[in-house]
């Protein structure tokens, strides 16, 4: 039991530990039916299929447990599972499986209050159950490698408290494996800060084409700025695929998913990067009835869905790793590279 878990167990009973070699701690799973399955006909139309086998995605989704007596959420709690499978699998990690399965832990999330308590006492048991949740998805991803074929390439992804997770999953475990830092062929870490210095060996992606490197970004409405901005901070337009401020044209937008699983609103708006952040500008009227937010946080996936895919299959297809990023020291370039 990791540390964290015997000192909250202390202050409450645990939620039951996940055992990831059992399918009902997936959230996604290639033996299960589950909300990541999601078909969208007008995003195979508008890319094609993806050519080639079938690239897995470990998936880490978003903070669902906002309210509840324990600070860890319960996996086993039926309208729970409920959220993690509508919300989450079949509005962002569906856009992965047009490239092969995703893989998505349940995992006993920090409850919301932990990112806002300021009481010195509750912050120290958030951050323990902070940690717990992180352990929770630290084992199912080994165990995702574990039976995984010899060599098989991936990509990660996640969102929001997610994200903070799939952070820490590449800082501790995949990057000082030179294996699965090779294996590991995309990082999409969005709705969270990312710093650009923040990995020792995976650059940010700044070009459409580009593997081996990770793709950040967080969606704001054109007057409004987070807490965290700057230059310090990682961001690429997930429309151009670029970081260098040029705002994206109308056409470039695809279109957004809907809660229906129907294309809606392409070329409804503008994006750019600006310090650190995506600005979402030049919202076409019809398009502000549904998404008139300052904070476009819960649509991170959702507004760019398509051109997600899309660039998804460009990206894997291509095969064009990162210029900066360092290789291993018995690394044999290819002659496509």
């Amino acid at each position: 039991m990791p540390a964290s878990d015997s000192i909250l167990s202390g202050l409450y009973p645990l939620p039951m530990r996940p055992d990831y070699r059992r399918l009902d701690a997936w959230a996604a799973h290639p033996e299960l039916v589950d909300g990541s399955d999601r078909a969208v006909p007008a995003a195979d139309r508008r890319s094609g299929v993806f050519e080639g086998p079938g690239i897995p995605t470990f998936f880490v989704h978003p903070t669902l447990y906002e309210v509840g007596p324990k600070w860890n959420a319960d996996i086993y709690h039926a309208s729970y599972r409920e959220q993690v499978d509508a919300g989450s699998l079949g509005n962002q990690a569906s856009v992965f499986n047009g490239i092969g399965p995703v893989w998505a832990p349940h995992y006993r999330q920090m409850k919301l209050d932990g990112y806002y308590t300021k009481d010195s006492v509750l912050k120290a048991q958030a951050y323990l159950a902070f940690d717990s949740a992180y352990q929770d998805v630290r084992r199912a991803f080994l165990r995702f490698i574990e039976v995984q074929p010899a060599g098989q390439t991936f990509v990660l992804a996640s969102h929001s408290q997610g994200t903070d997770h799939a952070k820490r999953l590449l800082q501790e475990v995949i990057l000082p494996n030179v294996d699965l830092r090779e294996r590991m062929l995309l990082a999409y870490l969005i709705g969270n800060v990312i710093e650009l210095k923040e990995f020792d060996g995976l650059p940010l992606c700044t070009d459409p084409g580009q593997t081996h490197c990770f793709l950040a970004w967080r969606s704001y409405g054109q007057d409004f700025y987070p807490k965290k901005f700057g230059d310090r901070y990682a961001v690429v337009s997930p429309l151009t695929w670029r970081s260098d401020g040029i705002p994206s044209r109308r056409r470039d937008h695809l279109g957004a998913l809907v809660p229906s699983g129907r294309l809606r609103f392409a070329g409804s708006f503008v994006v750019r990067t600006d310090q650190g952040t995506l600005r979402v500008e030049r919202l076409k009227p019809l398009l502000r009835v549904f998404y008139n937010w300052k904070d476009f946080h819960r649509a991170d996936y959702n507004l760019f869905w398509f051109n997600v895919r899309s660039n998804l299959h460009h990206r894997l297809s291509s095969g064009k790793p990162a210029a900066d990023r360092p290789l291993p020291k018995d690394y044999v370039p290819t002659l496509n590279e």
